[in-house]
Protein backbone atom coordinates (compact mmCIF):
# COMPACT_ATOMS: atom_id res chain seq x y z
CA UNK A 1 0.00 0.00 0.00
CA UNK A 2 1.30 3.50 -0.88
CA UNK A 3 0.08 6.97 -1.02
CA UNK A 4 0.72 10.57 -1.36
CA UNK A 5 1.09 13.24 1.25
CA UNK A 6 1.51 17.45 0.86
CA UNK A 7 4.37 18.56 3.04
CA UNK A 8 4.74 21.45 1.57
CA UNK A 9 3.17 24.79 -0.66
CA UNK A 10 4.96 22.99 -3.80
CA UNK A 11 6.03 19.56 -2.12
CA UNK A 12 4.85 15.97 -1.88
CA UNK A 13 5.62 12.88 -0.71
CA UNK A 14 4.84 9.02 -1.13
CA UNK A 15 4.23 7.06 2.32
CA UNK A 16 4.25 2.96 1.86
CA UNK A 17 3.96 0.05 4.11
CA UNK A 18 7.49 -1.52 4.43
CA UNK A 19 7.62 -5.52 4.52
CA UNK A 20 7.94 -5.16 8.20
CA UNK A 21 4.63 -3.62 9.10
CA UNK A 22 6.28 0.34 9.39
CA UNK A 23 5.49 3.34 7.42
CA UNK A 24 8.36 5.21 5.34
CA UNK A 25 8.28 7.66 3.29
CA UNK A 26 10.32 9.22 0.62
CA UNK A 27 10.46 13.15 -0.31
CA UNK A 28 11.40 15.73 -3.31
CA UNK A 29 8.18 15.37 -5.24
CA UNK A 30 7.17 18.86 -7.13
CA UNK A 31 3.55 17.71 -7.75
CA UNK A 32 0.96 15.86 -6.59
CA UNK A 33 0.36 14.11 -9.87
CA UNK A 34 4.11 12.79 -9.97
CA UNK A 35 3.61 11.53 -6.18
CA UNK A 36 0.20 9.84 -7.28
CA UNK A 37 2.22 7.91 -10.35
CA UNK A 38 5.22 7.00 -8.03
CA UNK A 39 2.91 5.54 -5.14
CA UNK A 40 0.92 3.42 -7.89
CA UNK A 41 4.14 2.33 -8.95
CA UNK A 42 5.45 0.96 -6.19
CA UNK A 43 1.77 -0.70 -5.82
CA UNK A 44 2.46 -2.44 -8.67
CA UNK A 45 5.62 -3.80 -7.85
CA UNK A 46 4.26 -4.41 -4.76
CA UNK A 47 2.04 -7.36 -6.37
CA UNK A 48 4.45 -8.10 -8.74
CA UNK A 49 6.85 -9.04 -5.54
CA UNK A 50 9.17 -6.69 -7.57
CA UNK A 51 9.48 -4.21 -5.09
CA UNK A 52 12.74 -3.07 -3.33
CA UNK A 53 12.15 -0.86 -0.37
CA UNK A 54 14.85 1.93 -0.39
CA UNK A 55 15.69 2.29 2.59
CA UNK A 56 17.02 -1.64 2.94
CA UNK A 57 20.14 -0.14 0.47
CA UNK A 58 21.16 2.11 3.22
CA UNK A 59 22.03 -0.23 4.82
CA UNK A 60 26.30 0.02 5.32
CA UNK A 61 28.51 -2.28 3.74
CA UNK A 62 29.91 -3.03 7.51
CA UNK A 63 26.02 -3.79 8.74
CA UNK A 64 25.61 -6.21 5.94
CA UNK A 65 28.91 -8.10 6.44
CA UNK A 66 28.18 -8.78 9.80
CA UNK A 67 25.38 -10.96 8.66
CA UNK A 68 27.02 -12.03 5.57
CA UNK A 69 30.04 -13.34 7.42
CA UNK A 70 28.30 -15.16 9.56
CA UNK A 71 26.14 -17.35 7.24
CA UNK A 72 29.45 -18.21 5.48
CA UNK A 73 29.76 -22.28 5.27
CA UNK A 74 33.61 -22.36 4.20
CA UNK A 75 36.95 -23.95 4.70
CA UNK A 76 38.76 -22.47 7.56
CA UNK A 77 41.32 -21.73 5.60
CA UNK A 78 39.23 -19.49 3.52
CA UNK A 79 37.22 -18.30 6.14
CA UNK A 80 40.53 -16.48 7.33
CA UNK A 81 41.61 -14.97 4.23
CA UNK A 82 38.10 -13.61 3.57
CA UNK A 83 38.62 -12.15 7.45
CA UNK A 84 41.58 -10.85 6.44
CA UNK A 85 40.21 -9.06 3.15
CA UNK A 86 37.38 -7.68 4.77
CA UNK A 87 39.73 -6.35 7.87
CA UNK A 88 42.37 -5.25 5.77
CA UNK A 89 40.99 -3.90 2.28
CA UNK A 90 37.22 -4.08 2.33
CA UNK A 91 35.85 -2.75 5.46
CA UNK A 92 38.49 0.17 5.75
CA UNK A 93 37.53 1.59 2.06
CA UNK A 94 33.56 0.68 2.15
CA UNK A 95 32.73 -0.11 5.78
CA UNK A 96 30.66 3.14 6.28
CA UNK A 97 29.12 3.36 2.63
CA UNK A 98 25.43 2.36 1.79
CA UNK A 99 25.21 -0.41 -0.23
CA UNK A 100 23.33 1.25 -3.02
CA UNK A 101 26.25 4.05 -3.03
CA UNK A 102 28.73 1.79 -4.33
CA UNK A 103 29.32 2.41 -7.94
CA UNK A 104 31.34 0.52 -10.72
CA UNK A 105 33.02 3.38 -11.57
CA UNK A 106 33.83 3.80 -7.78
CA UNK A 107 35.16 0.49 -7.66
CA UNK A 108 37.39 0.87 -10.67
CA UNK A 109 38.72 3.75 -9.08
CA UNK A 110 39.49 1.61 -6.51
CA UNK A 111 41.17 -1.09 -8.15
CA UNK A 112 43.16 1.27 -9.70
CA UNK A 113 44.17 3.10 -6.47
CA UNK A 114 45.39 -0.70 -4.88
CA UNK A 115 47.33 -1.38 -7.99
CA UNK A 116 48.95 2.05 -7.23
CA UNK A 117 49.86 0.63 -3.77
CA UNK A 118 51.78 -2.02 -5.40
CA UNK A 119 49.35 -5.06 -4.77
CA UNK A 120 50.02 -7.83 -6.95
CA UNK A 121 47.13 -8.51 -9.50
CA UNK A 122 46.36 -12.05 -7.93
CA UNK A 123 45.55 -9.65 -4.57
CA UNK A 124 43.50 -7.31 -6.17
CA UNK A 125 41.40 -9.87 -7.59
CA UNK A 126 40.55 -11.19 -4.47
CA UNK A 127 39.82 -8.62 -2.79
CA UNK A 128 37.20 -7.28 -5.92
CA UNK A 129 35.66 -11.12 -5.61
CA UNK A 130 34.55 -10.82 -1.82
CA UNK A 131 33.51 -7.56 -2.65
CA UNK A 132 31.52 -8.77 -5.31
CA UNK A 133 30.29 -11.77 -3.73
CA UNK A 134 28.86 -9.20 -0.75
CA UNK A 135 27.27 -6.94 -3.13
CA UNK A 136 25.84 -10.66 -4.79
CA UNK A 137 24.38 -11.75 -2.02
CA UNK A 138 22.95 -8.52 -1.03
CA UNK A 139 21.16 -8.26 -4.34
CA UNK A 140 19.94 -11.86 -3.52
CA UNK A 141 18.42 -11.02 -0.50
CA UNK A 142 16.95 -7.77 -2.04
CA UNK A 143 18.61 -5.07 -0.28
CA UNK A 144 19.82 -3.64 -3.60
CA UNK A 145 18.69 -4.01 -7.24
CA UNK A 146 21.70 -5.43 -8.68
CA UNK A 147 25.48 -6.18 -8.50
CA UNK A 148 27.44 -3.41 -10.19
CA UNK A 149 30.56 -4.70 -9.94
CA UNK A 150 30.57 -6.45 -13.43
CA UNK A 151 33.23 -8.68 -15.09
CA UNK A 152 36.16 -6.19 -14.80
CA UNK A 153 37.04 -4.69 -17.87
CA UNK A 154 41.08 -2.63 -18.61
CA UNK A 155 40.35 0.96 -18.95
CA UNK A 156 43.07 3.58 -20.17
CA UNK A 157 46.30 2.50 -20.44
CA UNK A 158 48.14 -1.36 -21.15
CA UNK A 159 49.72 -2.54 -17.83
CA UNK A 160 53.46 -3.32 -19.01
CA UNK A 161 54.22 -4.70 -15.84
CA UNK A 162 56.39 -8.22 -15.59
CA UNK A 163 55.24 -10.62 -12.95
CA UNK A 164 58.22 -12.28 -11.41
CA UNK A 165 59.14 -15.93 -12.29
CA UNK A 166 59.29 -18.10 -9.50
CA UNK A 167 62.36 -18.58 -7.77
CA UNK A 168 63.96 -21.96 -7.98
CA UNK A 169 67.00 -23.76 -6.67
CA UNK A 170 69.33 -26.19 -8.34
CA UNK A 171 70.32 -29.62 -6.60
CA UNK A 172 73.38 -28.18 -4.72
CA UNK A 173 71.52 -25.16 -3.05
CA UNK A 174 68.98 -27.42 -2.15
CA UNK A 175 71.41 -29.77 -0.17
CA UNK A 176 73.12 -26.73 1.30
CA UNK A 177 69.97 -25.03 2.66
CA UNK A 178 68.74 -28.41 4.40
CA UNK A 179 72.10 -28.53 5.87
CA UNK A 180 71.29 -24.69 7.53
CA UNK A 181 67.54 -25.69 8.30
CA UNK A 182 69.44 -28.89 10.02
CA UNK A 183 71.45 -26.41 12.08
CA UNK A 184 68.39 -23.95 12.78
CA UNK A 185 65.51 -26.43 13.14
CA UNK A 186 67.14 -29.93 13.95
CA UNK A 187 67.66 -33.04 11.21
CA UNK A 188 63.44 -33.18 10.78
CA UNK A 189 63.55 -29.63 8.88
CA UNK A 190 66.91 -30.99 6.65
CA UNK A 191 65.28 -34.09 5.90
CA UNK A 192 61.36 -32.41 4.97
CA UNK A 193 63.18 -29.86 2.43
CA UNK A 194 65.39 -32.47 0.72
CA UNK A 195 62.38 -34.60 0.36
CA UNK A 196 60.36 -32.21 -0.93
CA UNK A 197 62.89 -31.08 -3.82
CA UNK A 198 63.18 -34.57 -4.87
CA UNK A 199 59.72 -35.62 -4.73
CA UNK A 200 58.30 -32.45 -5.42
CA UNK A 201 55.74 -32.69 -2.54
CA UNK A 202 53.29 -30.43 -1.10
CA UNK A 203 53.77 -29.01 2.30
CA UNK A 204 50.58 -30.44 3.09
CA UNK A 205 51.41 -33.34 2.15
CA UNK A 206 54.87 -34.40 3.48
CA UNK A 207 53.74 -32.93 7.04
CA UNK A 208 50.69 -35.08 6.66
CA UNK A 209 52.50 -37.86 5.64
CA UNK A 210 51.76 -41.10 7.74
CA UNK A 211 54.40 -43.39 8.74
CA UNK A 212 52.11 -46.43 7.11
CA UNK A 213 51.94 -44.35 3.78
CA UNK A 214 55.47 -44.50 3.32
CA UNK A 215 56.61 -48.22 1.84
CA UNK A 216 60.17 -48.39 1.56
CA UNK A 217 60.47 -51.87 0.62
CA UNK A 218 58.33 -50.68 -2.76
CA UNK A 219 60.06 -47.18 -2.52
CA UNK A 220 57.60 -45.37 -2.83
CA UNK A 221 55.18 -42.22 -0.82
CA UNK A 222 51.48 -42.87 -0.79
CA UNK A 223 49.08 -39.69 -1.10
CA UNK A 224 45.86 -40.69 0.54
CA UNK A 225 42.82 -39.35 -1.60
CA UNK A 226 40.98 -38.58 1.90
CA UNK A 227 43.88 -38.01 4.25
CA UNK A 228 46.55 -37.66 2.54
CA UNK A 229 47.36 -33.45 3.05
CA UNK A 230 47.79 -31.80 6.22
CA UNK A 231 45.50 -28.53 6.17
CA UNK A 232 45.48 -25.58 8.59
CA UNK A 233 44.01 -22.03 9.89
CA UNK A 234 44.88 -19.55 12.15
CA UNK A 235 44.56 -21.50 15.00
CA UNK A 236 43.70 -25.13 14.38
CA UNK A 237 45.06 -28.32 11.81
CA UNK A 238 43.45 -31.25 10.40
CA UNK A 239 43.86 -33.79 8.11
CA UNK A 240 42.03 -33.94 4.31
CA UNK A 241 42.30 -34.79 1.11
CA UNK A 242 44.59 -32.95 -0.74
CA UNK A 243 44.52 -30.33 -3.44
CA UNK A 244 43.00 -31.73 -6.26
CA UNK A 245 41.86 -35.44 -7.38
CA UNK A 246 45.09 -36.04 -9.38
CA UNK A 247 46.85 -35.21 -6.34
CA UNK A 248 46.09 -38.47 -4.48
CA UNK A 249 49.18 -40.80 -5.84
CA UNK A 250 52.27 -42.90 -5.35
CA UNK A 251 55.63 -41.28 -5.97
CA UNK A 252 58.51 -43.33 -6.51
CA UNK A 253 61.98 -42.29 -4.78
CA UNK A 254 65.10 -42.61 -5.95
CA UNK A 255 67.47 -44.66 -3.92
CA UNK A 256 69.51 -42.38 -1.76
CA UNK A 257 66.33 -41.05 -0.36
CA UNK A 258 64.92 -43.96 0.35
CA UNK A 259 68.06 -44.53 2.42
CA UNK A 260 67.94 -41.28 4.47
CA UNK A 261 64.24 -42.03 5.16
CA UNK A 262 64.93 -45.41 6.73
CA UNK A 263 67.21 -43.11 9.00
CA UNK A 264 65.01 -40.64 9.68
CA UNK A 265 61.92 -43.51 10.86
CA UNK A 266 64.33 -45.43 12.44
CA UNK A 267 65.22 -42.18 15.25
CA UNK A 268 61.51 -41.43 16.11
CA UNK A 269 58.27 -43.78 16.05
CA UNK A 270 55.81 -41.24 16.01
CA UNK A 271 52.97 -41.92 13.46
CA UNK A 272 53.70 -39.46 10.98
CA UNK A 273 56.83 -39.03 9.54
CA UNK A 274 57.96 -34.94 9.75
CA UNK A 275 56.84 -33.49 13.33
CA UNK A 276 58.25 -31.99 16.24
CA UNK A 277 60.18 -33.53 18.49
CA UNK A 278 57.03 -34.02 20.64
CA UNK A 279 55.78 -35.84 17.88
CA UNK A 280 53.24 -32.91 16.74
CA UNK A 281 52.30 -31.71 13.82
CA UNK A 282 54.04 -29.13 12.28
CA UNK A 283 53.37 -25.18 11.69
CA UNK A 284 54.08 -24.25 8.59
CA UNK A 285 55.00 -20.15 9.31
CA UNK A 286 56.55 -21.54 12.25
CA UNK A 287 58.65 -23.99 10.46
CA UNK A 288 58.72 -21.01 7.46
CA UNK A 289 60.03 -17.95 10.18
CA UNK A 290 62.44 -20.07 12.10
CA UNK A 291 63.86 -22.56 9.52
CA UNK A 292 63.43 -21.90 6.02
CA UNK A 293 63.55 -18.38 5.60
CA UNK A 294 67.10 -17.68 7.06
CA UNK A 295 68.35 -20.96 5.74
CA UNK A 296 67.02 -19.53 2.70
CA UNK A 297 68.02 -15.95 2.86
CA UNK A 298 70.65 -15.87 5.62
CA UNK A 299 70.79 -14.45 8.66
CA UNK A 300 73.60 -12.09 8.80
CA UNK A 301 71.78 -9.50 10.04
CA UNK A 302 70.08 -10.77 12.69
CA UNK A 303 72.54 -9.81 15.89
CA UNK A 304 70.58 -12.40 18.09
CA UNK A 305 70.51 -15.33 15.67
CA UNK A 306 71.97 -18.50 17.68
CA UNK A 307 73.38 -20.03 14.35
CA UNK A 308 74.79 -17.94 11.39
CA UNK A 309 73.52 -18.63 8.08
CA UNK A 310 74.78 -16.96 4.54
CA UNK A 311 72.29 -16.51 2.17
CA UNK A 312 72.17 -19.39 -0.23
CA UNK A 313 68.79 -18.85 -2.60
CA UNK A 314 66.59 -15.52 -1.65
CA UNK A 315 63.76 -15.65 -2.17
CA UNK A 316 63.24 -19.76 -2.49
CA UNK A 317 59.96 -20.75 -0.97
CA UNK A 318 59.01 -23.88 0.45
CA UNK A 319 56.91 -24.35 -2.84
CA UNK A 320 59.48 -23.08 -4.82
CA UNK A 321 60.83 -26.95 -4.17
CA UNK A 322 58.41 -27.91 -5.73
CA UNK A 323 59.14 -25.36 -8.82
CA UNK A 324 62.73 -27.17 -8.59
CA UNK A 325 61.63 -30.71 -8.91
CA UNK A 326 58.97 -29.60 -12.15
CA UNK A 327 62.43 -27.93 -13.15
CA UNK A 328 64.70 -30.83 -12.80
CA UNK A 329 62.26 -33.40 -14.23
CA UNK A 330 62.18 -30.60 -17.55
CA UNK A 331 66.34 -30.70 -17.58
CA UNK A 332 66.24 -34.41 -17.45
CA UNK A 333 63.96 -34.96 -20.38
CA UNK A 334 60.85 -36.44 -18.29
CA UNK A 335 57.91 -36.84 -20.59
CA UNK A 336 54.97 -34.55 -19.72
CA UNK A 337 52.60 -37.56 -18.52
CA UNK A 338 55.36 -38.34 -16.13
CA UNK A 339 56.11 -34.85 -14.76
CA UNK A 340 52.27 -34.63 -14.02
CA UNK A 341 51.91 -38.00 -12.46
CA UNK A 342 55.03 -37.40 -10.59
CA UNK A 343 53.65 -33.91 -9.18
CA UNK A 344 50.06 -34.64 -8.82
CA UNK A 345 48.99 -32.39 -12.28
CA UNK A 346 45.89 -32.62 -14.56
CA UNK A 347 46.80 -32.37 -17.87
CA UNK A 348 44.94 -29.97 -19.88
CA UNK A 349 44.68 -32.66 -22.76
CA UNK A 350 41.91 -35.12 -22.21
CA UNK A 351 43.10 -37.46 -24.63
CA UNK A 352 46.25 -37.59 -23.68
CA UNK A 353 46.03 -37.71 -20.09
CA UNK A 354 43.71 -40.93 -20.79
CA UNK A 355 45.81 -42.84 -23.00
CA UNK A 356 48.95 -41.71 -22.03
CA UNK A 357 51.12 -44.35 -19.49
CA UNK A 358 54.62 -44.26 -17.43
CA UNK A 359 56.31 -46.83 -18.91
CA UNK A 360 58.81 -48.64 -15.86
CA UNK A 361 61.79 -47.56 -18.21
CA UNK A 362 60.58 -43.94 -18.64
CA UNK A 363 60.46 -44.08 -14.52
CA UNK A 364 63.74 -45.84 -13.91
CA UNK A 365 65.31 -43.03 -16.11
CA UNK A 366 63.78 -40.41 -13.83
CA UNK A 367 64.90 -42.02 -10.70
CA UNK A 368 68.53 -42.09 -12.13
CA UNK A 369 68.67 -38.39 -12.97
CA UNK A 370 67.17 -37.74 -9.66
CA UNK A 371 70.24 -40.08 -7.77
CA UNK A 372 73.06 -38.01 -10.21
CA UNK A 373 71.86 -34.97 -9.64
CA UNK A 374 71.80 -35.97 -5.48
CA UNK A 375 75.45 -37.42 -6.12
CA UNK A 376 76.69 -34.36 -7.39
CA UNK A 377 75.17 -31.76 -5.10
CA UNK A 378 76.95 -33.95 -2.13
CA UNK A 379 80.23 -34.31 -3.82
CA UNK A 380 79.74 -30.26 -4.76
CA UNK A 381 79.00 -29.61 -0.70
CA UNK A 382 81.34 -31.47 0.87
CA UNK A 383 84.10 -29.85 -2.00
CA UNK A 384 83.11 -26.29 -1.05
CA UNK A 385 81.03 -26.70 2.18
CA UNK A 386 79.51 -23.70 3.58
CA UNK A 387 78.58 -25.33 7.29
CA UNK A 388 76.57 -22.59 9.30
CA UNK A 389 78.38 -21.50 12.44
CA UNK A 390 77.48 -21.34 16.06
CA UNK A 391 76.95 -17.85 17.17
CA UNK A 392 77.44 -16.61 21.13
CA UNK A 393 75.02 -19.04 21.61
CA UNK A 394 72.54 -21.74 20.30
CA UNK A 395 68.53 -21.15 20.21
CA UNK A 396 67.09 -24.95 20.90
CA UNK A 397 63.88 -26.50 19.39
CA UNK A 398 63.01 -24.21 17.17
CA UNK A 399 60.55 -26.29 15.71
CA UNK A 400 58.79 -27.40 18.95
CA UNK A 401 56.46 -23.96 18.95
Amino acid sequence: MAWSEQIGTQSWRVRYRTSGGHTASISGFTTQRAADNYAADIECDQRRNTWLDPTLGRTTVAEWVTTWFAALDLDPRTIDNYRSVLRCHILLRWGATPLNAITALGVNKWISDLRQLGYANATVATIVKVLSMILTDAADERLIPANPIRRYRRRGRRSYRIERERVWASPTEVLRIAEHAAALGGDTAGMLIITAAWTGCRWGELTGLRRDNVDLGRGVLIIDPRTGALHESAHTRWLGSPKTPSSARTITLPPFLITMLRKHLEQHDNEFVFTTEGGSWLWRSTFIRRALKPAVNGNEGHPRAGIRTVPIRPGLTFHGLRHSHKTWLIAGGAPEIAQARRLGHHLPNRVTEVYSHVAPEVELRLLNDLQRRWHEADLNVQTHPTTPEPAERHVSGPLAA
